[in-house]
């Protein structure tokens, strides 16, 4: 078993707590069941009642090794892509209709950046 460092972020503060697992997953995996079984559990500094809003397990070298974010974190880690994305399409121009085409790299690029804001890509 190894011992990793979880740290729990909300927007008011951060907890760690040490977890031992075979696994940097089996980590988080109890670190997720903690925050949704005994939150009361996480010393936070200035918690406030916040929800949790990520989720990071590390090792003895502070090396990140998984990361869980809520909905609203993907999100957030996610607007400026997003931004990005929609931006691009607006300046795209219109035909005498109004309408625009959208190139293939515009809507790929569109496509990514809902993933990552659904939390499925980084």
């Amino acid at each position: 078993m190894t011992t990793y460092t979880v740290n729990f972020a909300s927007d008011a503060a951060f907890a760690s707590r040490n977890f031992d697992a075979e696994t940097p997953e089996q980590a988080l995996a109890l670190a997720r069941k903690l925050y949704e079984d005994e939150p009361s559990e996480l010393w936070f500094e200035s918690y406030d009642g916040m929800d949790v809003n990520e989720i990071l397990v590390y090792d003895a070298d502070g090396n990140e090794l998984a990361v869980w974010y809520d909905d609203d974190m993907h999100l957030r880690l996610a607007a400026q892509d997003l931004l990005e994305a929609l931006e691009a399409v607006c300046d795209l121009p219109a035909d005498d209709t109004g309408d625009r085409t959208i190139p293939a790299g515009f809507l790929d690029q569109a496509r990514a950046a809902v993933a990552k804001a659904k939390g499925g890509a980084a």
